[in-house]
């Protein structure tokens, strides 16, 4: 049986999927869009704040509470392409940079946003 420290240097070994998702209001084609340093489980503290009436952003919370589950969505907007010898801050710091550049060329097209 492994030592709690052993399953604590296995976790920080892992890799998770770096990128960013959407939430899109399918009513009025809006989309709310976040980074995550984990794809794989980024939605799970965004439905629990909507389901709560708690999220961060007001608007976003706001078309919840009129127009529910049922229309929204879910899902993956784009993907990082982590090394392995970047840290945690130079992720992030990738992140943030591809959030701005999608979130320039979606606002140049007209897309509206959360």
């Amino acid at each position: 049986m492994k030592t709690k420290k052993e399953i604590r240097n296995e976790y920080k070994l892992m890799k998770f999927r770096a990128g960013i998702f959407q939430i899109i209001n399918k009513k009025e084609n809006r989309i709310y869009l976040k980074t995550s340093s984990d794809l794989d489980r980024a939605f799970n503290s965004d439905i629990f704040q909507l389901k709560a009436g708690m999220h961060s952003n007001k608007n976003l919370q706001n078309d919840w509470n009129n127009l529910g589950l049922e229309n929204f969505e879910f899902k993956i907007f784009d993907e990082l392409d982590v090394q392995d010898t970047e840290s945690p801050k130079e992720i992030n710091q990738d992140l943030k940079e591809l959030l701005d550049m999608h979130l320039t060329e979606l606002k140049k097209n007209g897309q509206l946003l959360y």
